[in-house]
């Protein structure tokens, strides 16, 4: 059993762990600052096929992240980013389109010592009304099997609330968390001229997460379930399908590096889209690492396999490496990160394969 000295700490840390389930990661990687700005540019690119068939879709994104704790029990960040993604199809470019993402504006509110409240704004300062050039563009990076920093530019206004409850139970830390948000009509993009009206999907997202230390090492693991409305998309409503993840992880010290082991499974049930079912989908991801101290900048390499799967048949697999290091230059925290991909799609229709490869840096100052 867990000392009862330790419930607020234990309880506190397993809240902080589901509300980073409840708000993006960007967050939760800056609790140990005071005030802070993180930018992180990023480019990622994949080549598709070969030869004069061969597509490159090719994403810079700029994201920047205000982090402020206002006060021990009350804490809030914005952020917003400037995105170019373009489609070339033999080198030449067939479709681009940059400009500035929404904005989202985030907090959590400590109301006793396992309850935590989250809230989150998104504004819609992205760009919206896509015209038919950037379409292609704009659609390529909306991929749960692709790895982009930004999948679209933007979602129109929403509203999110939420509640995180932990309590330690024997040796483990549990975390239940809920949550709802309400989305408003935008315009999308523009067919023959006119405004292409589409209203998201209302969602109910829950969670469960449990923890606990292995040793002298910790193991998590997670399951989420998020269930929509209909979108609208002009008069016609379609469904994305609801969506299970199950996530588990764990780190130990092994020969005199931190080992670390991952994995999640992403479920998309069948939905609805325009003239059709839209089947259902999986994406399974497993990765592996260490973190190792060398001359005072602490390296992480990664080693990932990603497989994607639509309505039980072989859709892609993608294999990854990366590295990323964390470099201290006075009161900055400079963290460079590389990774390579390889991989395979598959045609739904007559398996046919298609070969794939890419590449992801990104540079994040805090």
């Amino acid at each position: 059993m867990i000392p009862s000295s330790l419930w607020g700490r234990t309880a506190s840390r397993a809240s902080l762990l589901l509300a980073g389930l409840l708000l993006p990661a960007s967050w939760m990687n800056a609790q140990d600052a005071r005030n802070a700005l993180i930018g992180a540019p990023t480019v990622t690119a994949y080549r598709i096929g070969d030869g004069t068939t061969q597509r490159s879709i090719t994403q810079t994104t700029i994201p920047i992240v205000l982090v402020l704790p206002i006060s021990e029990r009350f804490g809030m960040d914005v952020s917003t980013a400037f995105a170019t993604s373009g489609v070339a199809v033999a080198g030449l470019t067939t479709s681009r389109i940059s400009g500035p993402t929404d904005t989202q504006v985030r907090g959590n509110l400590t109301l006793r010592e396992n309850l935590l409240a989250t809230f989150g704004l998104n504004l819609p300062t992205g760009q919206y009304l896509i015209e038919a050039g950037q379409q292609e563009a704009a659609g390529q990076i909306g991929n749960d099997f692709l790895n982009y920093a930004v999948s679209s530019m933007g979602n129109g206004l929403s509203m999110t609330g939420g509640l995180a409850y932990a309590r330690p139970l024997g040796a483990w830390n549990l975390g239940l968390g809920s949550s709802v948000r309400r989305s408003t009509a935008f315009s999308a993009f523009a067919v023959e001229q006119a405004a292409y009206r589409f209203t998201p999907a209302d969602e109910l997202r829950l969670r469960l997460g449990v923890d606990r230390p292995l040793g002298d090492g910790q193991i998590a693991l997670g399951l989420d379930f998020s269930s929509f409305g209909d979108d609208i998309a002009d008069t016609t409503a379609v469904s994305t399908g609801n969506r299970l993840t199950a996530s588990a992880s764990a780190s130990m010290p092994v020969a005199g590096v931190n080992a670390f082991i991952s994995a999640w499974n992403l479920i998309r049930l069948e939905g609805e889209q325009v003239g059709g079912v839209a089947p259902p989908e999986n994406v399974l991801n497993l990765s592996t690492g260490v973190s190792v101290e060398w001359a005072g900048i602490l390296l992480q390499p990664t080693v990932e396999t990603r497989l994607w799967s639509v309505d039980g048949n072989r859709a892609g697999n993608l294999f990854n490496v990366g590295l990323r290091a964390r470099v201290g230059i006075g009161s900055l925290g400079v963290y460079p990160s590389v990774g390579l991909s390889t991989g395979t799609l598959f045609d739904l229709t007559d398996g046919s394969e298609t070969r794939l490869s890419g590449f992801r840096g990104s540079l994040t100052v805090r």
